[in-house]
């Protein structure tokens, strides 16, 4: 911060400081106000209750004297109303009296009497029976009437002999006394009551006791009711605080003349500093950010401290160039210097995270390959189980239909292992003899009551004059035509779904197959063909909520076309429909040589005769199912559950192939699988050993073979597979 700013702060905190000091000092100031109106207010309340009863009391008193006065029983009982205005009324002005009424014992008016000029009087407003009954439980009451537009105080009380000292004697009748509130009465009020103003305020205003500080008035009111308890008008009296308002008066006009002498003290306070002191200090700051020693020729004249510090700071700045020179040299190096460094860090942590990464995502795919394929193994198995038996055509359409949705869920995870191995490359293809027409009408059977669910025809062309049995990876053909097929009859509401191919031979045993999926579907925009093969990509934001999916299929489907050396192409036309084509090349069989699986593993079940296998799965059903078939290929057979089994059973029988399950309780196949490599003078050191692995990643297939086995076999297997592998590695036979 700068030193002018800063002295500018000072001065300005310190004014800030002098007026909130002040306000403290004005708040204080109002708090003794505020005690002293509340004070004035208790001295007005209780002084206007006092006024109102003092002047009460005695008409009240009279009041009760003369009801038990004899000559006014005699002179109302005879209806003497001479002697009620010359000896009784007379005296009644010397207590405020303006009203007088007399009413004997039937209601009748016998006397009555206004003080004032008027030649009229009202009579008393009242139910006569009600005041007769009030006057039975209270013979001497007091409340208050409007009379002659005039709020009026009423006094009442019955008439009795004063000899009846227990009053217990049938009284006459009723003496009524009225004084009015009028200006007349309230400045009586006002003038015995110093500095008080007294008001008379009626019934239809409302009025409450109140403090104003801010005029510096107190206001108490004393309530008025009439004859049945209603307020109908408040005596209000008022008192100001003039002294109050004079002392803030006073002491408003010093502050603001103090404030302004203060703020002249600080304005030639900053003067006096400013050309002192912060002048000079801005021009040395100058010469030490622009490092001139030109700016301090005005210091260098002076004789005081600023003119030294000038003359030092001007030698200063050629020692400093020269090192600044020297030091710019070295920032360079060093700059250099750190530079490489990072880049060095960056790459080794940039290695280091990459290859945590590729382990987190390896271990992540090995356990979900294992968690779900072991269950799917199951189902496969058992439908290739029953494909086995003697089922007449309806249920072997139900279990080709349940083998077929089968294998389509674990394409499924197919889709998910490969959409990860194609990111790192590590993507294999099987070679194994297929049936193509078996493959399309699988997928026909797989896809068409969902087609007819929706209304539309699936329809797939094949030609029977041509040789379909190809070799390839007919699991990657079946995933392709499930998301193209799939795909089609998502986005087609009405009309047809065809799938359609031709085989076209390029040399003597090979063929190139050209597949087809043409729909009638919603079709896709020119402008966006090339985004739908990208990775989680679709065509329209809106398909997701309309149609589901993720965008994925595609993404692999043209992986995996192009990584077996074919290519796929899409025509489309919006709201008419699309086509998508493919072609995949194929090594040929000779004709004759492919079997249906049920006829082939019949005629070549033999094979395994007198063979003994031992087999380690702690999956029931998965040792369920591999036993049926290697009973069926009269396989002596005996299963364990873990690795330890493995071993106690080596030292007590001889076999001639064992297959061990990866993951098992107690020990796993791996630490078995170590323990019976590791002697070389076991007899049962060379058997070969076959890995059973729900795991089809291939990190972890090379861990496998690493790891002492002699092959594997990926669950869910197929019984051609098993067969296949079993016949290589049978010892008897070979």
């Amino acid at each position: 911060m700068k030193t002018r700013l800063l002295v500018i702060y000072i001065s300005i905190a310190s004014l800030l400081l002098v007026i909130f000091f002040s306000f403290l000092f004005k708040l204080a100031i109002d708090e003794k106000d505020k005690t002293l109106l509340k004070n004035n207010y208790i001295e007005l309340k209780k002084g206007t209750e006092n006024m109102y009863l003092i002047k009460s009391s005695f008409v009240e008193k009279y009041v009760f004297d003369n009801s038990f006065w004899t000559e006014l029983l005699q002179a109302t009982a005879a209806k003497d109303t001479a002697w009620l205005n010359d000896d009784f009324f007379s005296s009644l002005p010397n207590y405020g009296v303006d009203y007088m009424w007399v009413i004997n014992k039937q209601g009748e008016l016998i006397y009555s009497k206004y003080s004032g000029t008027s030649t009229t009087i009202a009579f008393l407003p009242i139910d006569f029976v009600a005041f007769k009954k009030s006057i039975s439980k209270q013979p001497f009451n007091i409340f208050h009437e409007k009379i002659d537009g005039f709020i009026t105080q009423i006094f009442t009380a019955p008439i009795q002999p004063s000899s009846d000292e227990k009053r217990i004697t049938p009284h006459a009748g009723y003496i009524i006394l009225g004084r009015r509130y009028d200006k007349s009465y309230t400045d009586e009020f006002s003038k015995l009551s110093m500095g008080v103003q007294f008001e008379i305020e009626e019934h239809q205003n409302i009025f409450i006791d109140s403090i104003n500080f801010k005029n510096n008035t107190v206001k108490a009111v004393q309530p008025l009711y009439d004859f049945s308890g209603k307020k109908i008008a408040t005596l209000k009296s008022t008192k100001s605080n003039k002294l109050i308002t004079t002392y803030n008066t006073y002491l408003k006009n010093y502050t603001l003349i103090y404030l302004s002498l203060l703020i002249l003290l600080l304005l030639g306070y900053y003067s006096f500093i400013r050309k002192k002191i912060l002048l000079p200090v801005k021009i040395l700051a100058e010469a030490l950010y622009n490092k001139s020693s030109a700016h301090l020729k005005p210091l260098k004249n002076k004789k005081d401290e600023f003119a030294d510090i000038a003359l030092m700071l001007d030698n200063s700045f050629e020692k400093n160039k020269m090192l600044e020179e020297e030091i710019q040299l070295r920032l360079v190096t060093e700059k250099a210097l750190k530079e490489s460094a990072v880049m060095l860090k960056k790459a080794t942590v940039d290695k280091i995270r990459a290859e945590q990464d590729k382990l987190a995502k390896s271990a992540f795919l090995s356990t979900m390959s294992h968690e779900i394929r072991t269950p799917i193994n199951g189902i496969i198995g058992i439908a290739n189980l029953l494909k086995s038996e003697n089922l007449n055509s309806s249920q072997q359409e139900l279990i080709n239909t349940l083998a077929f949705s089968s294998n389509h869920l674990l394409s499924i995870l197919t889709d998910i292992l490969d959409f990860s191995k194609i990111e790192v490359g590590n993507l294999t293809f099987d070679n194994i003899q297929f049936n193509l027409k078996e493959i399309c009408k699988s997928v026909q059977s797989l896809y068409d009551p969902i087609a007819k669910e929706k209304g539309i025809r699936l329809i797939i062309h094949t030609d029977d004059e041509l040789d379909h049995y190809l070799n390839g990876d007919s699991v990657r053909l079946c995933q392709i035509l499930n998301n193209l097929v799939g795909n089609a009859i998502k986005f087609t509401d009405k009309g047809e779904v065809v799938l359609n191919y031709n085989i076209k031979p390029t040399q003597k045993d090979e063929v190139i197959v050209h597949f087809s999926i043409k729909d009638t579907g919603i079709g896709i925009e020119q402008n966006k063909l090339e985004s739908i093969f990208e990775s989680f990509s679709q065509a329209d934001r809106t398909i997701a909520s309309n149609y589901g999916g993720t965008g994925l299929g595609l993404t692999i489907t043209k992986k995996l076309i192009e990584l077996q050396g074919g290519e796929i192409t899409v025509n489309s036309t919006k709201n008419v429909g699309s086509t998508f084509s493919f072609s995949l090349p194929f090594k040929v069989i000779n004709s004759g040589v492919y079997k249906k699986d049920k006829q082939y593993l019949q005629q070549q079940k033999n094979d395994l005769k007198q063979i003994r296998i031992l087999v380690a799965e702690d999956n029931k059903i998965n040792a369920m199912i591999i036993e049926k078939f290697l009973n069926k290929w009269n396989v002596t057979v005996h299963i364990v559950v873990n690795g330890m089994e493995v071993l106690e059973k080596l030292e007590q029988y001889e076999y001639d192939i064992i297959m061990m399950d990866l993951h098992m309780p107690v020990m796993d196949g791996k630490t078995a699988t170590k323990i019976i490599r590791s002697d070389p003078n076991k007899k049962y050191y060379n058997i070969p050993i076959i890995a059973l692995t729900a795991d089809a990643t291939s990190d972890t297939q090379k861990i496998i073979l690493d790891s002492g086995f002699n092959e594997y076999v990926t669950k869910p297997f197929s019984p051609e597979n098993l067969y296949s592998v079993l016949k290589q590695y049978n010892r008897v036979n070979n």
